[in-house]
């Protein structure tokens, strides 16, 4: 025993419950129920992107994810390979378009 009264064993365990409750790590993210979240499909960019129309929690978003096929089933990639856009922002891409059209003729002309 320590001078304290306590095992080194039992200080040891001590410390390392400290140790564990400093660098305990946040908690994991969970996916949410499919019931929350509405899709409709709206057209295929190529095979492997498609265009959405996404419902989540009351949210509408336009969503544009791409997919892969594995074993012929058609899967989508992980969450981070697309893009989802507000319907704001979709406004302003939208209000955007003459520009984007001028820039791409400026640029197919080089």
């Amino acid at each position: 025993m320590s001078e304290n009264g306590k095992r080194k064993d039992e200080v040891v365990r001590a410390s390392d419950d400290h140790a564990e409750s400093e660098t305990h790590a946040p908690p994991k993210k969970v996916a949410k129920p499919a019931d929350e979240i509405e899709d409709i499909f709206i057209c295929n960019l190529d095979k492997n992107r498609r265009v959405f129309v996404r419902n989540c929690n009351g949210r509408i978003w336009i969503a544009i994810r791409q997919f892969f096929v594995k074993d012929g089933i058609t899967l989508p990639c992980n969450s981070k390979q697309g893009i989802s856009l507000s319907l704001e922002q979709w406004n302003d891409l939208r209000n955007h378009e003459e520009d984007i059209d001028k820039a791409l003729s400026e640029l197919s002309e080089v």
